[in-house]
């Protein structure tokens, strides 16, 4: 595992805050500033009040007055622009998380190198639920963080003043504030499980939801509507238990929040009240101190809060770092992996078929050579294209024609396991290798049915690659041979293929970005729709390989 992961929940969160503790740090400061000048509010309000009563100047009302306006612009400006600092901290410490995330799916066993989508450890439903809803909840930590030490600071400038002005009332206050936020950090041990238990149930339903409509031809044609429809009902009631669950106890936490503060409040009051009738406190001193304890609501139900919202970060920092343990631990195995199919490729090389020469295609309007030993990649814009490049394949120099294999588009299958059907046309190493690159070897269906109808489209595309790669001829032909694969696998795919067919003859029909990025050239016959136009190629046009990848990309992404 790589030593950069945090190895607990508390280590991801100080990671996540520690991501934007420059934004954080302006926003306690800005909030600090802004509660402290709350807290002087009544302060002020009293000392004036008490100059008025003694006897004071007009000009001496004027500055008190003057001082209380001066507070309240800084107490609005430092709150303006310290909310602009802690939603900036909340959002970019979220989305610095969600992009690990994202980074980490994609290379583990969720994503790509995990054949993402089919048997993956997590089904896209619950990637998605990780990587928005409990990345915002860490993100949103870094604010509360923000508020709850702005909130101790006036509550320890709050006291510091009531402690000068009048001890016994000072020393209420300390004790107050310590029972109220007992109460509450007592109560919020229960929040993290419940929490965790609500967005696992709820993970488990947009997989549920994400399974039925990806296979909502499959269980139509299976009759298996009520079925299906009973299940996700089942798996909604869950859901929805359980976040009535961890409802009940943030209200039953919110209650005793207000509860308890409403008696500490109460309290202050009351001792301030009688302090004020022994003249112990001066008129101007008790103006201050209802005034502070009234403000002091506030910062109270901030601090009491905090325990239960980082309870709540804490569980989806949790499920967070059981996903990024998994895609750390499947990119340790990644490079071995590799070197496993780098190793059968070399070995495929040591005993490789005599060289052939270069590919000719040669017909009506479509001429052009490919290089032994490249990957080669043709963009054609209709099928009928692609059948006259297919059609007009001759081998140039010493080659013979048994030289090409054409793999095409639709591949029938055999009865019998997949393996079968691959170590039908190849010996046992090269099986595996195939098996491996074309991401067949993770089929766990013991038989494939006739013509393959036992399997998804996916699966019977990789398995019909498997097999044309383990024929292992010097010259392959492949035609849009990953249509029904997601983008993730396909990428991964290709990448397989490449390091399989190394020095060998590959030619890929297709308009896959994947695979074109992979090509040592790319010819685009025909007319080739791109994202902003539609363009036409009179002949036969080698172009950049990076370009007609992005452009293939972007008319992928506007269809």
């Amino acid at each position: 595992m790589s030593s950069s992961l945090p190895g607990t929940p508390r280590a991801l969160l100080a990671w996540a805050v520690g991501a934007r503790r420059g934004d954080m740090l302006l926003a306690c400061l800005l909030y600090s500033t802004h509660q402290v000048g709350e807290a002087l509010v009544p302060v002020v309000i009293g000392a004036t009040v008490s100059g008025a009563i003694d006897g004071g100047s007009p000009i001496e009302l004027g500055l008190g007055l003057t001082v209380l306006a001066a507070d309240f612009v800084l107490l609005s400006t430092s709150y303006r622009f310290g909310a602009r600092a802690s939603a900036r901290a909340k959002q970019h410490a979220g989305h610095t998380l969600r992009m690990r995330v994202v980074a980490g799916v994609l290379d583990g066993p969720g994503g790509p190198g995990g054949c993402a989508g089919e048997t993956g450890e997590h089904a896209p439903g619950e990637l998605l639920t990780r990587a928005t809803s409990d990345a915002d909840r860490v993100g949103g930590f870094v604010g509360v963080i923000a508020s709850a030490l702005a909130a101790a600071v006036a509550l320890v400038a709050a006291t510091t003043v009531l402690l000068v002005s009048s001890p016994p009332l000072g020393l209420v206050i300390v004790i107050g504030t310590i029972a109220v936020l007992g109460a509450n950090a007592a109560i919020a041990r229960g929040l993290e499980t419940r929490s965790g238990d609500e967005q696992h149930a709820a993970g488990r339903a947009a997989v549920l939801a994400e399974d039925l409509v990806r296979g909502l031809r499959v269980v139509a044609g299976l009759a298996a509507g009520a079925s299906a429809s009973r299940r996700y009902a089942e798996a909604s009631r869950s859901a929805t238990a359980a976040a009535k669950q961890a409802v009940r106890a943030h209200a039953l936490r919110d209650g005793v929040t207000v509860m308890t503060t409403g008696l500490y409040l109460l309290v202050v009051v009351g001792i301030g009240g009688w302090l004020a009738l022994n003249g112990t406190l001066s008129l101007g001193g008790l103006i201050a101190s209802l005034g502070l304890a009234q403000f002091l609501a506030g910062p109270l139900q901030t601090l009491a809060a905090a325990p239960g919202a980082a309870a709540r970060a804490r569980a989806s920092a949790s499920r967070l770092l059981a996903l990024l343990r998994a895609a750390d631990d499947y990119a340790d195995d990644s490079a071995a992996a590799r070197a496993d199919v780098d190793d059968l490729a070399a070995s495929l090389r040591d005993r490789a078929r005599p060289p052939v020469g270069d590919l000719v295609v040669d017909g009506p309007g479509t001429t052009f050579t490919v290089r032994a030993g490249t990957m080669f990649g043709v963009v054609t814009s209709t099928a009928a294209d692609a059948r006259r490049v297919l059609g007009a394949l001759r081998v140039a120099g010493d080659g013979r024609p048994g030289d090409v294999l054409i793999a095409p588009h639709e591949s029938a299958l055999f009865q019998g396991s997949p393996r079968d059907n691959v170590a039908a046309v190849g010996p046992a190493g090269l099986v595996d290798a195939a098996l491996r690159a074309a991401f067949a070897d993770e089929i766990v269906a013991d038989e494939v049915g006739e013509a393959g109808l036992r399997l998804s489209g996916g699966q019977r595309q990789r398995l019909s690659l498997a097999r044309a790669l383990a024929a292992d001829q010097p010259i392959l032909v492949l035609h849009d041979p990953t249509t029904a694969i997601d983008a993730a696998t396909e990428d991964v795919v290709a990448e397989r293929v490449r390091v399989l067919r190394r020095d060998r003859t590959t030619i890929i029909v297709t308009t896959s970005p994947a695979w074109l990025a992979r090509c040592d050239e790319v010819l685009a016959v025909g007319a080739v729709e791109t994202a902003d136009a539609v363009e036409t190629v009179d002949a036969v046009e080698t172009v950049d390989v990076a370009a007609v990848a992005d452009a293939a990309s972007r008319a992928e992404a506007t269809r």
